[in-house]
């Protein structure tokens, strides 16, 4: 076990140091030559750098709360405690073991993310003061513990009730979850952090007619086109494209109104629509379902070696006391599927960014918005590749304008 566990530390600490301190020349001189300046590519290594230390110090914390947890006798000992508490019940003591992690996770967790804000304040990323934060943050806290003792109820009656074929249903009703919130949190949870204001009834209504023009065009129902006021929290600009039936919407950022031009959100709309015309959120879903199928089956049979070893001593693979290891073993396994998962999605990406170009049908257009977004967003355009590989989930700002660049000459052919 000691073995396994310095090989993993070793790995990530190389994934730290590959992208974060190595650098890559030829990154930049690429980047160079598609005409962002010497100012622009440091900027937005700079921010990355910066950015990287906050990320890792949290992912080190996390899994150094896990191994702790679920590594030791710690969790068998306070699982004990919580079952004599909760006379056997084995779902509330799940929940009372959860609710012992989530807020050990927070008290780390917190203090970093006070530091992020106070660095996006200063890097002039940030429109909220600490006491905004902290609403945001106590706000998302809730609705996640919400979510998260749905999932675990859930899970731990599957696991009781059906300990031998628990990992083939339980991707499925996961997909349902997912499902649900994807058609609520349009009109649910959204709203609770942000206004949403019908585009034609903002100072931007005269992109309505526009906008309504290129959806006609690419034959989509969309319900309702919104704006969001984004500009409560940061300078980010964006748009995205949400919910399902009913509760379909594309929202645009108040400040990628504010500070592009009319071509311009007109061909990142159409990179929106692309994704509704691909059904990405459903591939995505189904995708998911088919990972977490084999990653159920991997879990249970871990579960099962556990059972009366030490330092686990699971009494049945239902047993509250197993938390710790599952939720230790699900992190471990996102991060041996992200580099898979944000390769599918990168892929997404570039079948949207095609769309645009075929609707809008202006290349320099779609070329001089991404500049604009990537110098809005402070975004490294000179990323190493296996910062690509690793993080990436949408292709680097250089590729999609050489995409655009290419698409531009066989067109004209």
């Amino acid at each position: 076990m000691k073995t396994l566990v310095t090989t993993i530390a070793a790995l990530f600490f190389l994934l730290f140091v590959l992208t974060t301190f190595v650098p890559y020349p030829a990154a930049r001189a690429t980047a160079l030559n598609t005409g962002f300046t010497e100012e622009q590519i440091n900027t937005g290594l700079q921010y990355t750098f910066e950015r990287r230390f906050f990320q890792w110090t949290a992912i080190g914390l996390e899994l150094g709360l896990l191994y702790v947890l679920a590594m030791t006798s710690l969790a068998r000992r306070w699982a004990d405690r919580v079952l004599d508490w909760t006379g056997q019940r084995r779902i509330i003591a799940a929940l009372g073991m959860g609710l012992i992690y989530v807020v050990l996770h927070e008290i780390l967790y917190l203090p970093i993310g006070i530091a992020r804000l106070y660095h996006a304040q200063y890097r002039g990323m940030s429109n909220l003061d600490l006491a905004g934060w902290l609403q945001d943050h106590a706000l998302s806290f809730g609705i996640n513990l919400l979510c998260e003792a749905i999932v675990l109820v859930g899970f731990y009656l599957l696991l009781i009730w059906l300990p031998r074929i628990w990992w083939m249903i339980a991707p499925f009703g996961a997909a349902a979850l997912t499902v649900t919130y994807v058609l609520v949190a349009p009109i649910l949870i959204n709203p609770l952090f942000n206004d949403f204001t019908p585009l034609s009834k903002t100072e931007w209504s005269n992109q309505q007619s526009r906008v309504q023009a290129l959806i006609d065009k690419a034959g989509v129902p969309v319900e309702e086109i919104l704006v969001m006021n984004a500009s409560r929290q940061s300078n980010h600009t964006n748009a995205y494209f949400t919910g399902f039936g009913p509760t379909r919407r594309i929202v645009i950022y108040d400040t990628l109104l504010k500070n592009h031009s009319d071509a311009e959100i007109e061909s990142i709309l159409a990179h929106e629509l692309g994704h509704w015309l691909h059904d990405h959120i459903v591939k995505g879903i189904l995708l998911g379902t088919l990972a977490a199928l084999f990653g159920c089956f991997l879990l249970d049979r871990v579960l099962r070696l556990a059972l009366g070893r030490a330092p686990w001593h699971l009494r049945s693979i239902a047993d509250p006391a197993g938390l710790p290891l599952i939720l230790l073993l699900m992190n471990l396994g996102s991060w041996v599927a992200m580099p898979v998962g944000n390769a599918v999605s990168r892929h997404f990406e570039r079948q949207a960014d095609q769309v645009s170009l075929e609707l809008a049908g202006r290349p320099d257009v779609f070329i001089s918005g991404e500049k604009r977004l990537a110098g809005d967003n402070k975004s490294n355009v000179a990323p190493t590749p296996w910062d690509v590989w690793l993080f990436y989930t949408h292709p680097p700002t250089v590729e999609r304008i050489h995409m655009a660049e290419e698409w531009e000459k066989k067109a004209a052919d």
